[in-house]
């Protein structure tokens, strides 16, 4: 199928809202978006902040004792004792740690911070790219909405044309009265008819006013063009999805992070090692020399609550299995989106191009009506049918000119391609 160049032609005004801005503001003031990228924020503030595990601990304390009374010593048999500690003394430690082996602990914990960032990152491209086609879409109801009214609006211009028409007909005494009140109630059609229009374009105006988060204004749009090319297969279609949709690398990176997790849980099973040094200051007894004095440590430690470590090996497992499962579900729910809006594609397709056929016939038949009207060789109900038709035509076509547009970005954002 050769390329189809659809332009939406409808009203310009010289500070009109372009499609690029409205997606601009829209991506600016959506609050759901806003939460997602303060999401970004702070799973990098928690990728830094789990890095500083590398590092050693500092710490420091210092302290003043007093006791109710001065410890004493005393010895057996002797009359004698000696003071064990001041009854006042300060004490004062600086010092670091150092891990040097920590079963994967350290290592592990960067890994979950890395992979929730990712995750993140792929769930706010996926939220942004659903708002990009909801935006698209409702402005392009903005601009089908309103063609509706112009269709409705040169309607009424006929009607009225024929009522006219038929009123001076029935002064000349060429046709009944029926045919007068005939025009007359489709005239009050009509209007009824345009004045739905009317409230349907208010409406989208509203739906376009809540997605960019600011209230937008009546004929204030610039017309765009949106090129449909051809599209290739479906399940070419299906597996271009599955490489391009970010909800599914969210799934996968939130699959490695529960697997990760589970071996932050492991690490509880192994010793952790670590270098410590202290600087050590006290006067709490006057026999002890030096009063500071430096302290290095190399040791170890295990330390787990009964089976709890192995239970939570599991629950991680079991979590990153139970994302497994959500990413087939979400993958089988992308390849009937994309069958679904496949199949709205082929329809939409051959339905414009039903609906420009009848256009042109309805036309020619409108005309051709029209005259014999004139020459009294058709009726008013004839007339008023053949206007009716035409603004049928008119219609569909104005419909499924849009409806193709929609189902082709429908396509577009199901198999992941970027909206803009």
């Amino acid at each position: 199928m050769k390329k189809i160049i659809l332009s939406l032609l409808i009203f310009y005004s010289a500070k009109a809202l372009t499609l690029d801005e409205a997606i601009d503001t829209a991506l600016k003031n959506n609050k759901e978006l806003s939460s997602y990228r303060q999401q970004i924020e702070t799973a990098k503030l928690q990728l830094q902040a789990d890095k500083s595990l590398y590092f050693p601990t500092l710490y420091a304390n210092v302290s003043e004792k007093i006791y109710a009374k001065t410890p004493m010593t005393g010895i057996p048999n002797f009359p004698v004792s000696f003071k064990q500690s001041n009854k006042e003394y300060l004490s004062f430690n600086v010092g670091f740690n150092q891990p040097i082996y920590t079963g994967g602990f350290t290592e592990s914990k960067i890994e979950v911070s890395k992979y929730n960032l990712k995750a993140s990152e792929y769930l706010y491209k996926e939220k942004e790219n659903q708002l990009k086609a909801d935006v698209i879409k409702a402005y392009i109801d903005v601009f089908i909405t309103s063609s509706l009214v112009e269709v409705y609006k040169k309607e009424l211009q006929a009607v009225e044309s024929i009522y006219k028409q038929a009123e001076g007909f029935f002064q000349a005494g060429l046709i009944t009265k029926v045919d007068v009140l005939q025009s007359k109630v489709r005239l009050a059609e009509v209007k009824r008819n345009l004045q739905e229009a009317q409230g349907n374009y208010k409406i989208a105006l509203s739906r376009l006013s809540q997605l960019l988060g600011e209230e937008i204004k009546d004929e204030n749009f610039q017309p765009v063009n949106i090129e449909v090319k051809d599209l290739p297969d479906l399940d070419t279609l299906v597996e271009t999805a599955y490489k391009n949709r970010k909800i599914l690398d969210f799934y996968r990176e939130s699959i490695n992070q529960a697997e990760k997790i589970a071996d932050i849980e492991k690490s509880a099973f192994f010793p952790k090692v670590f270098v410590q040094g202290d600087y050590i200051y006290t006067n709490q007894s006057p026999y002890l020399y030096p009063k500071g004095n430096f302290l290095l440590t190399v040791g170890a430690s295990i330390e787990f609550q009964g089976k709890l470590p192995y239970y939570k090996v599991l629950q991680a497992k079991s979590n990153a299995q139970k994302i497994r499962y959500d990413l087939q579900d979400t993958k089988e729910k992308i390849k009937l989106e994309i069958k679904t809006a496949y199949e709205n594609y082929i329809t939409a397709k051959e339905n414009y191009k039903v609906a420009l056929e009848s256009l042109d016939y309805a036309k020619e038949y409108f005309e051709m009506v029209k005259q014999q009207y004139e020459n009294q060789l058709a009726t008013n109900t004839d007339l008023l049918n053949a206007e009716s038709s035409l603004t049928r035509a008119m219609e569909s076509k104005e419909i499924n000119y849009y409806n193709l547009i929609k189902s082709y970005i429908d396509i577009k954002k199901a198999i992941g391609e970027d909206l803009r």
